[in-house]
């Protein structure tokens, strides 16, 4: 999994914006296609509403095939011979997400009042 686009924030209707670089890999089209949110396995995907043709639907593959060549450019940026001590970088990460929740616990009962 890649990152696409810059962060966005929830804002104050409920809403979401798609990156735009995003919304060219997927094709989109503003004010005639439509997406969809699906939850699985702990994650969720947005997925574009595309047609099926007999049961072939060629404009999924068309989305999968850029969004397999973007991942697979920045992956190709990586340095293969960075080296991480597994257990320290977990360490590092965990030690950063509790500093994160605080905050956020923080903020969110600032809104509330």
């Amino acid at each position: 999994m890649v990152q696409i686009g810059k962060n966005v924030k929830y804002d104050d209707y409920g809403r979401v914006t798609i990156p735009s670089q995003l919304a060219e890999l997927m094709n989109l089209i503003k004010g005639h296609d439509e997406v969809c949110w699906i939850v699985g396995d702990g994650e969720v995907v947005l997925k574009k509403v595309t047609k099926a043709y007999h049961g072939f639907d060629f404009e999924q593959e068309e989305i999968r095939d850029n969004l397999l060549t973007y991942e697979n450019q920045y992956f190709e940026n990586i340095d293969p011979d960075e080296q991480y001590d597994p257990a320290e970088l977990e360490r590092m990460a965990r030690e950063e997400y509790l500093r994160d929740k605080a905050e956020r616990e923080a903020f969110a009962k600032t809104k509330k009042n």
